[in-house]
């Protein structure tokens, strides 16, 4: 496949902010076996992030990850795919992949690492076509950026997954950070100090001295998501869960379910 889709153009804003992103990962390919990414966000964190994580093997992922791929079925999409080591994998297996990065030198690179089919795009701008599952790790509920990106995702999504299909992502609860509390359109929405949802969070990177423009990236937590997902079609399953409020989500359509699913929990009711 090319390594770009005449329907994504990549405009300076995205660069501007992930291009740090793009330079770690080409960075380690080179050799740099130390690459990390400077994370800085809104909440006063820093953190560095080693490039080597998005090149990990199998073995190295956790039990979240290994379950996640476990779950897929037939062709997948794979939604900011970084260097491949999911879909790497889910290739060996016999999958149908196509491995999806907004950046047309990180697709390039994904080709060079012997993903077959690997193109340019994004949550919002995503390849034409259907697949049995849409794939997001890492914090994949990420991608869509806000709570009003998340609802933007699922009319996007609608039309990317096959009849029986299904949406696997990750994500972590943020709401023990909470420092209020607001009733919206029948949501209980767990706030920070500025009034924001508890899990709409700033991030810039910066590698080599280069640092990127402030981009959004979403926590949802399950009761949130369960609710915004039922009123585009879908039904949430939470079958896994991890540390620290990290959680592995699977969506289908309503009426279906997955099986060993742990259920999704009602949104709280407002106090009073």
């Amino acid at each position: 496949m090319t390594g770009s889709d005449p329907g994504h153009e990549v405009t300076a804003a995205v660069r501007a902010c992930w291009e740090p992103h793009a330079l770690a990962l080409l960075a380690f390919e080179r050799g740099e076996r130390d690459a990390s990414i400077l994370v800085v966000d809104d909440l006063g964190d820093t953190d560095a992030l080693p490039a080597r994580w998005f090149f990990r093997g199998e073995e190295e992922f956790p039990s979240l990850e290994r379950r996640a791929l476990d779950l897929c079925v037939g062709s997948v999409l794979d939604l900011g795919a970084g260097a491949g080591c999911h879909a790497l994998v889910l290739q060996e297996r016999g999958h149908p992949v196509c491995a999806v990065e907004i950046l047309p030198e990180l697709v390039d690179l994904l080709h060079r690492r012997n993903v077959a089919d690997a193109r340019t795009g994004s949550v919002f701008a995503p390849p034409a076509g259907q697949w049995d599952t849409v794939l997001m790790l890492m914090n994949g509920w990420g991608l869509p950026e806000t709570l009003s990106g998340l609802a933007r995702f699922f009319a996007v999504v609608n039309r990317l997954v096959a009849p029986g299909g299904r949406i696997i992502a990750d994500s972590t609860d943020m709401r023990g950070f909470a420092t209020g509390w607001r009733s919206e359109g029948g949501i209980r929405l767990a706030l920070r100090d500025d009034g924001r949802y508890v899990g709409e969070i700033q991030f810039q990177l910066e590698f080599g001295g280069r640092r990127g423009d402030p981009f959004s990236q979403l926590y949802v937590d399950p009761d949130t998501l369960s609710v915004l997902a039922e009123r585009a079609g879908w039904s949430v399953e939470i079958v896994d869960r991890g540390e620290n409020g990290a959680f592995l989500s699977v969506l289908r359509r309503s009426g279906g379910q997955v099986q060993s699913g742990v259920p999704c929990e009602a949104p709280q009711p407002e106090d009073g």
